[in-house]
Formats: C-alpha cells, structure tokens, sequence
C-alpha cells in the first residue's frame, strides 16, 4: 500500500509520525509518499520519519517528493494537511475580518472562508491527480468546506477529520468528575458547530441534564484556547454540551474585544514559537532515537486520522467521528450534506448512524451554518465575487452587507497570490 501525505513538512508531522508508529504492525510494508513544497521542511520531516520508524523497527518506507504528481501516482490514501500561504496567510484570515468587528477565525467565519478559499483549488487539484479507487482523507481546514467540495465537484473519494472532537470530550469529563478515557459523546452537527445530547459512561447512558444541574461553572470568565467557564456556562443555559467554538456564536463581541485588546493574532504567536520548534526538530532529525516536540499536534492528531485510515483499509466497521454526507443521520439537513456525526468506517467508507434531529435551541443556528457552508465552497470552486459576498452575508458572524463586501474586497486582495479563481 502506498499512502500520499500532502503537507508533509507541516509542524503537525512528529504527530502524525507518532500516529503511524501507534499502527505500524497494521501497516507494515507501507511506502510513505511524503510531499510538500517547501523542500527544506519536506526534507527535515523525512529525515524524522525514517530515524522514528528505525528506531522502532518499524517496516515503512518513506519517499519524498517537492512535485504532487509523483506523490500521489499509485497512492491507495491521501492524507492532507496543508496550509496554501502558511502562517503569514493565516495571520490575514484572523486580522482582517477583526478590523471590522468580526471574530478573526481559520476555519469559522470569514476567516475560514479566505482559508476554503485556498485550500479547495488544491483539492480540486488532488482529486484530478488521484485514482479513482484513492481515499481523500482530508485534515486540511475548513474540513467540512472543503470536504463538501471535493463531494460535490469531484467523482473523488472523500472524508474529512478533526480531531477536536476527542479533546472537548476531555474537557467536559474534567468539568463533569468523569474519567475520560472511560467517557463517550454523540457530538453531531457540522465541523467545529456540534452538539452532544447524548453521554455515555462505560457505555451507559448518563443523565446529562441531572449532570447539567450539578454542574459548577469554573470561575475566572474568558480562559484559553477551549474556554471551559463559558462552555459550563452555556451549557447549563442549552441543557447539553457545545462544541467549544461555540464560544464564537454566543460570545461573538466580548469574544472580539478580548482579539483586539490581545495584540496578536494566534497565527503571529505560533510564528514566534516556530524557530524554536522547528530547529528542536532538526536536532532531534540527526539522532538514533528522535524524541521530537509535542508542542505542535502530540500524537492525538496523527493517531485518529491513521486509525481512520486502518477502519478503511482493514474494513474495521469501527465507531468514529467523521465529517461526511449525511444521509439521512440528521433529520432537517440535506442528505448531502457535510455533517459531523458518528459513523461506522468500513472499507467502502464511512456509514453514518441515524442520530435523529439536531437540538432545538441550535437547531437554526446549524442550518445557517450550513447554508454559509453550501455557499462557501461553492464560491471557492467557481470564483463567483457574488456567491462570495452571499456566503459572507449567510455566515452568522456578519451582520450587514457593507461588512460582508468590505471583509471580502480586502481578503480577496490580500490573498490575490493565492486566489487564482478569482483573478
């Protein structure tokens, strides 16, 4: 089996390099087709994998490639994780729509359309190299944008991950009392906008409403990153569990004056961190036994996108979170499309199970999201400057078409280098 990784000198890398060693044994003989552009950071991530699979013995063989084509001829599974303009790009999409009172986001907002706006043309791209028979299995951002492109543009395979999933239901055992690694969610809905109903302990059924109740709200208001006092606070409000982007939705103006009195932009501190991190990777490329920073991805991010390509490979049929059409698992929403829901991930692909409808109280939320979504992608395939404008309108985060076409005239001349549908 050959597996194509797109983005291979990400920083995210020593994770998924981590993920393949959780899998080796199922994986043996495996040729890993590594390719990026950037040739220095393609050749230090390579330089990593084999010293990682020599010191464990474990029976991979890893190629690598500054061209796409070669990477992907023969590739039974492509793995993608890439960023089109990096960290400079991702600074525009967090700083731009923050200028005009909108949550700066990568992957929610107008933020995360510039990003589907660069990503999608390098899919389409992928999916025009790749056999037919290959599996797109995509972690490039905004999963769910992009995925629905692919879906409905291409005859490609597709399913799209994130693994946010696994650390919002750590967080929510750490509020609640509960052992995570004993703890399962039905979160359902799309990417970055789900929900859980439905807890389960050991595999039974909890009381998620008696839990609600007992529930204490952490002090200390706005906390990083997955902001655990306002999520058991809106909680408590909904009567079930938010995805921890939630934040942005129901928080959405403290949420942009706490960006703007904050100074930097996300994109801009982890451009700070990333000398330092990358040279650690460099120094730990050259030795026997690398052991290289968990700063960027641990090995949580690599080991679900691995498992869910074994469940494909190996026709596992086993229980997990994908972005993928819905048909029929979430009543109210179209069969194609894009949801985030459990699914049982077989060797013809991902089953999604019928989870019934999405809860009242952001019932009409999800559904505008989608429709932002369906817009979104569209807009990013044709190049439309008016589907554009419609999906900025459509998105939650913006409130009047003189915001909308103001965001969308400096995005899209910020990221012109990067746009060529739109030129």
């Amino acid at each position: 089996m050959r597996i194509a990784v797109v983005g291979a000198g990400s920083g995210y890398m020593p994770g998924v390099i981590r993920g393949l060693l959780h899998r080796a044994d199922d994986l043996a003989g495996t040729e890993l087709a590594f390719h990026d552009p950037d040739a220095a950071a393609l050749d230090v991530m390579t330089r990593l994998a084999r010293g990682m699979f020599a010191a464990r013995d474990a029976a991979f063989t890893v190629t690598s490639h500054t061209a796409l084509k070669p990477a992907l001829d023969g590739a039974s599974y492509v793995f993608t994780t890439f960023r089109p303009g990096g960290m400079a790009a991702r600074h525009l999409d967090e700083s731009i729509p923050l200028r005009h009172g909108v949550v700066g986001q990568e992957t929610a907002g107008p933020g995360g359309f510039l990003m589907a706006c660069r990503s999608i043309p390098v899919l389409l791209e992928i999916a025009s190299l790749a056999g037919p028979d290959a599996w797109i299995v995509n972690y490039t951002n905004p999963t769910n944008v992009v995925t629905d492109a692919v879906a409905r543009h291409t005859g490609a395979r597709v399913v799209g991950l994130c693994d946010q999933h696994v650390g919002d239901t750590e967080m929510w055992a750490g509020l609640l009392g509960l052992p995570a690694g004993r703890l399962e969610a039905d979160w359902i809905g799309l990417n970055h906008a789900t929900w859980a109903e439905r807890l389960r302990l050991d595999g039974a059924e909890l009381d998620l409403p008696a839990l609600l109740d007992d529930l204490d709200v952490p002090g200390g208001g706005a906390t990083p990153w997955r902001d655990p006092s306002r999520m058991a606070d809106l909680a408590k409000a909904l009567g079930f569990l938010p995805n921890s982007y939630a934040k942005y939705y129901f928080f959405h103006d403290e949420v942009v004056r706490e960006l703007r009195e904050k100074g930097t932009t996300r994109a801009e501190d982890i451009q700070a961190m990333l000398p330092a991190y990358y040279e650690q990777v460099r120094a730990e490329a050259v030795k026997a036994d690398p052991d290289p920073s968990r700063e960027r991805g641990g090995g949580e991010h690599g080991e679900f996108a691995v498992d869910v390509i074994c469940a494909l490979h190996r026709d596992e049929g086993r229980r997990m979170i994908v972005n993928t059409p819905n048909r029929g698992a979430i009543a109210g929403l179209p069969d194609d499309a894009i949801v985030e829901v459990p699914a049982l991930v077989t060797r013809s692909g991902p089953i999604p199970l019928v989870m019934g409808a999405l809860p009242g109280p952001v019932r009409g939320l999800t559904r505008a999201i989608h429709e932002y979504e369906r817009l979104a992608s569209d807009a990013a395939v044709t190049g439309s400057r008016r589907v554009a404008l419609q999906a900025l309108m459509a998105h939650p985060f913006v409130r009047s078409k003189p915001v909308a076409e103001r965001i969308l005239d400096e995005g899209l001349a910020a990221h012109r280098a990067h746009l060529p549908q739109f030129a």
